[in-house]
């Protein structure tokens, strides 16, 4: 996995306000914080929580949430 290096400014500050996910053309896409990605380009897992969020959204159990509770999962 090859990270995406951004340099417009605006978008950095956008980032870092907590805007949790960005659209390209028709799709959107969740923006997650990630401490590493290893060499064989998978993301582990190590916060039980999480895990257990993942789990739910692969299974199909997706509720649609709004921007602000999106925003106050993140938050705690």
């Amino acid at each position: 996995m090859k990270p995406i290096k951004i340099e417009q400014e605006d978008l950095k500050e956008a980032i870092k306000n907590g805007h949790s996910y960005f659209q390209v053309d028709n799709k959107k896409y969740v923006l997650l914080e990630i401490e590493e990605v290893n060499k064989n380009d998978y993301y582990i897992v190590s916060d039980s929580v999480e895990e257990k969020k993942l789990q739910e959204g692969l299974n199909k159990h997706n509720p649609i949430l709004s921007e602000e509770e999106i925003n106050e999962m993140l938050r705690r």
